[in-house]
């Protein structure tokens, strides 16, 4: 079972869900969520990718964002912040980890998966295999971009539930209803300045951090995508932007919606991203 811990990060508190691995020589999962959800993202009963993970033997630990949980709040809210911060939380974890752990592979959930890419490119003390992010690209619906401009900056909102069906899930027939109930305890408000740095600053830093990343990627983006064009072409060009990763797997999500996880599609593709990390390890 996901126990709730605590780490001290400097002067910052950050909270997070842990789960020991049972398989010697498997990568550290350190799974970083989206806006608007805490670690129990990634833990929804029926859609958990910790049971995924412990039927496999992975250690796995889903983090707080500043901000989120009981982590404590950036000053100013930023992607670089957030990657800063939990670049120094992971290294806390790493020391934890036995000298049978190869790395660290990021798994990062839409905003998650930026914020994963912005610490795949810079400095760290700690041993990163890859990252696996989903739900993330840098061309957004122009409804998307005006709803989001629509919100005063500086403050905070809580997505209704009609919201979360209309843009984080896909269509009849690609998930139970059942499960945004099952997600609710995982729901937060969102820092509406997370939202305007997802459609303005962090499409021209993909730009830049993009090529940085020397690690291998995997990436998928939701046939439903409600946040993002997800066109064949769009995911190509996405991936082609990793230059120097040594490896990049990309491609559609078929019947899901942004949150590929709670969907019916969620258990094959975790199996898929936990079959690729464990290829990591074994590199």
């Amino acid at each position: 079972m996901p126990e709730h811990i605590t780490l001290t990060v400097g002067t910052a508190r950050i909270s997070a869900l842990t789960q020991t691995g049972s398989t010697s020589g498997l990568p550290l999962l350190v799974c970083v969520p989206g806006g608007s959800y805490t670690s129990g993202y990634f833990d929804v009963p029926g859609h958990s990718l910790f049971t995924a993970a412990a039927e496999r033997g992975f250690p796995i630990v889903a983090l707080d964002r500043p901000g989120y949980g009981g982590s404590d709040p950036l000053t100013e809210v930023s992607f670089a912040g957030n990657a800063e911060v939990l670049t120094d939380t992971i290294a806390d974890l790493w020391t934890q980890q036995d000298e049978h752990c190869p790395g660290v592979v990021l798994v990062g959930h839409s905003m998650g998966g930026a914020i994963a890419v912005h610490i795949a490119a810079g400095p760290r003390t700690w041993p990163l295999l890859g990252i696996s992010i989903n739900a993330i690209h840098v061309v957004p619906p122009q409804a998307v971009t005006d709803a989001w401009q629509a919100i005063p900056r500086g403050t905070s909102i809580e997505f209704t539930s009609e919201d979360r069906a209309r843009f984080m899930y896909g269509p009849e027939g690609t998930h139970d209803p059942a499960v945004l109930k099952a997600a609710e305890p995982a729901c937060a408000p969102i820092p509406v300045d997370e939202l305007y740095e997802v459609i303005e600053g962090w499409p021209r830093d993909f730009a830049r951090l993009a090529p940085a990343v020397n690690v291998p990627v995997h990436y998928g983006l939701a046939e439903h995508e409600g946040l993002w064009n997800s066109t064949p072409e769009s995911i190509a060009a996405f991936a082609a932007a990793f230059a120097a990763a040594p490896q990049v797997t990309a491609h559609t999500i078929n019947n899901s919606g942004h949150n590929v996880d709670h969907h019916y599609a969620g258990r094959a593709f975790h199996s898929e991203q936990l079959d690729w990390a464990a290829g990591l390890s074994r590199s």
